[in-house]
């Protein structure tokens, strides 16, 4: 009861939200029930390459999809047993621009309820403000509420994520968008391999006038593995190749590296 009590909270806190995040795919992940410990110190190395999507730009000077790279590392600190902050620093490769500094984007998670040996699940709310340079976005800056809600088992780890997005900048305030993103994982515990399966992206649809068959959406291939001890220490890696339609961006490979610190 207490677990639902939390799960109803945490969805109101998204459904009354007046912020959100901008598009800019400097992270292409689903959140589940994982936090730092009190006092450690976590870093994550976000990749991505769009092969095939958007080349003609929506807005001047935008930094297309369409053969980039983003390469974002994010920094992370458990300051208690159930909130985690953490620190984004984007960068971007474009064809037309090059190599450059995409801007920062803070954030903080709150765990209340965390999966253990006893329970499988876990739920949550991270908060996310972006601030992006020009080019990167438009408007510029942007926040974010996404509720976590995780189940794992010995064999299955699976999470759901709804977004609720508005970006706010220069007096610009666009509408209310709501957005979800969920995973299922096959763990494997035998050897480097760790796990396999699926995510799914549902892409933006306005709060007031939900469109899901018209928003765009992309599918990743996933798999997840450690390398051995004795090459990067046994760094945890993640890496998924996505099909997008409804303009989704058609081709698009991520990673996620993990050293141990």
């Amino acid at each position: 009861m207490r677990a639902f009590l939390y799960l109803l909270f945490s969805l109101f806190c998204i459904a009354v939200s007046p912020f959100a995040k901008a598009v800019f795919l400097d992270e292409i992940q689903v959140y589940d029930g994982e936090i730092n410990e009190p006092g450690e110190f976590g870093l994550e190395i976000h990749a991505n390459t769009t092969l095939s999507g958007q080349s003609t730009p929506s807005f001047a000077d935008q930094r297309v999809t369409q053969g980039g790279v983003r390469i974002t590392p994010e920094f992370s600190y458990g300051l208690s047993k159930t909130v985690e902050l953490g620190f984004y620093l984007p960068t971007v490769y474009t064809p037309d621009y090059g190599y450059e500094s995409a801007g920062y984007k803070p954030r903080i998670k709150w765990l209340p309820i965390q999966n253990s040996d006893t329970q499988p699940w876990a739920v949550g709310l991270n908060f996310e403000y972006s601030v992006v340079n020009n080019g990167i976005d438009f408007p510029r800056k942007a926040a974010e509420f996404r509720g976590i809600v995780a189940w794992k088992n010995d064999h299955w780890s699976l999470a759901f994520n709804p977004v609720i997005d508005s970006s706010r900048s220069e007096g610009q305030n666009s509408d209310w968008v709501l957005n979800y993103h969920t995973r299922a994982i096959r763990l494997h515990n035998n050897g480097l391999m760790t796990g396999y399966g699926f995510e799914y992206y549902q892409g933006q649809s306005a709060v007031n006038n939900i469109d899901p068959l018209s928003a765009p959406k992309q599918l990743f291939a996933i798999i997840e593995f450690k390398t051995p001890e004795s090459f990067l220490n046994g760094m945890n890696v993640h890496m998924g190749l996505g099909y997008g339609w409804d303009s989704g961006d058609r081709i698009t490979f991520k990673m996620i590296l993990t050293p141990r610190l």
